[in-house]
């Protein structure tokens, strides 16, 4: 098997196919450095001017009492591994926006930095994506000749004469081509990283190394698939062409067509409810409360007004108005869950395809798509009681305030120490987290390649080599 090894891995490394195929990926990994240098650096830099525009309007703020009129802000923090598997987060939401007084607008997400068209041209050009398609591809046209080639040249009946056994021939070729197309995502994954940390100043922790080590173990797993796919199909025909026919069906089926039912059925079988119908369903809301209130859901007679019956109209309309808020809060809350569910289910079924699996496992890995977009939400609300628990606290420290929160008007009107108000740092999902998220992915892949690994094996043994 050694010799196999060394004799195809030699061929391998001073082919026309792996000089133009490095080619190929020293440009589509240079063009990916570029393109995520430029992109981290506009989003810090917005990053910063969005920082410094909430803490100028926060500073309007002398008092308490009017605090409640600010919009408070979850936002993400600009990702440093974006380019390993950006999972949309170009185009998703990055900031969840709340407020804390009783009236306005609902909570939800918005994207706040600005798109450049021309890095947005080339937004999809992850590691993920470039593993996933070219590469995959790379790997059916490095091996799709290896047995039936072999046949046709008469070099394959030659080798049996050496008293090389069938499994060592094929895994010597697996080794070997394995071995060749690593070494080419390898060399350009370097050249990705050096432009990283030359134009766009990315540095990378702990984690983030990490999460390029699991990174290389699926693409490794995910290559062996394809390399066994491409020794099966030229084990089970006779001529190269045909295997290679073969071999782009099976491509396009994988890359093209099978990630995209997922999205269709979901389209037809599990409709979540319009944005317009949940508005409908949540201005309904206001019904409800009157008619549980009896009409006195929104009494308010100003701070001098309710002073002679120590506020109780208002103490009324605080709990209506506060009970009408968390109402429409969860009806936001349960349709944003809905989305969620309804992108993991398009994701799950979209797995079906290996190439499905890479991709939504690198996502996993890296902590982006829908993981990193429901650790924005839940680390938004846990800001909020975090922030309500400390204006809280601050306010029933006045005797003088009415304490109806959060209603302006009603609370205290003491000085306001900005400097004391928490702030919102996001925390992105840890790499256990993504790995937990990834795993059933990683198994069901690495299965898979063992199922194509016994397909081959069994498909070469009976191979017939005259």
């Amino acid at each position: 098997m050694f010799l196999v090894f060394q004799r195809e891995l030699l061929e391998q490394l001073t082919s026309f196919k792996f000089a133009a195929g490095l080619l190929l990926v020293v440009v589509l990994f240079g063009v990916n450095g570029a393109v995520f240098s430029l992109r981290y650096q506009n989003d810090v830099t917005e990053y910063r001017q969005f920082e410094r525009r909430w803490e100028d309007q926060l500073a309007q703020h002398k008092t308490l009492d009017n605090l409640p009129e600010q919009n408070f802000d979850a936002l993400k923090a600009p990702l440093k591994t974006a380019f390993l598997a950006s999972g949309g987060q170009d185009r998703l939401p990055n900031d969840y926006q709340f407020i804390i007084r009783i009236w306005g607008p609902p909570d939800g997400a918005h994207r706040v930095f600005s798109q450049n068209a021309f890095i947005e041209t080339f937004g999809a050009l992850d590691w993920s994506f470039l593993v996933g398609t070219a590469f995959s591809l790379l790997a059916l046209v490095f091996v799709y000749d290896s047995i039936s080639g072999e046949k046709s040249r008469g070099t394959l009946k030659l080798v049996q004469t050496y008293n090389v056994s069938r499994n060592a021939l094929l895994f010597g070729k697996l080794l070997a081509n394995l071995a060749a197309l690593l070494a080419m995502l390898l060399v350009g994954m370097l050249v990705s990283l050096l432009l990283l940390m030359l134009i766009g100043q990315v540095g990378l922790g702990a984690a983030a190394l990490a999460r390029l080590g699991l990174f290389v173990v699926l693409s490794a797993v995910y290559l062996t698939l394809f390399v066994c796919l491409g020794l099966f199909l030229s084990a089970v025909t006779h001529r190269p062409a045909t295997t290679m026919v073969l071999a782009a069906f099976l491509w396009v089926i994988s890359i093209v067509v099978l990630p995209g039912v997922g999205t269709l059925i979901i389209q037809q079988v599990r409709r979540i409810p319009t944005q317009n119908e949940i508005e409908q369903k949540s201005s309904k809301v206001w019904d409800v409360i009157n008619e549980e209130f009896h009409g006195n859901s929104s009494n308010w007679r100003g701070r001098e007004g309710g002073k002679a019956d120590n506020y109780a109209w208002e103490r009324i309309s605080i709990v209506a108005q506060n009970k009408r808020r968390h109402m429409q809060e969860e009806i936001w809350l349960d349709f944003l869950r809905r989305k969620f569910d309804q992108a993991r289910l398009v994701r799950t079924i979209a797995s079906i395809s290996p190439t499905g699996l890479f991709e939504y496992g690198a996502e996993s890995v890296n902590g982006t798509s829908v993981l990193r977009d429901e650790a924005l939400v839940a680390e938004a609300y846990a800001y909020r009681d975090v922030l309500e628990q400390w204006f809280r606290q601050r306010d029933l420290a006045d005797s003088e305030s009415v304490h109806l929160f959060y209603q302006p008007g009603y609370l205290s009107q003491k000085p306001l120490e900005v400097a004391s108000i928490p702030r919102f740092e996001f925390r992105e999902p840890t790499v256990g987290a993504g790995l937990r998220d990834a795993l059933w992915r990683i198994v069901t892949l690495a299965g898979e390649t063992l199922v194509m690994l016994f397909a081959a094996v069994v498909a070469l043994q009976r191979y017939d080599v005259r």
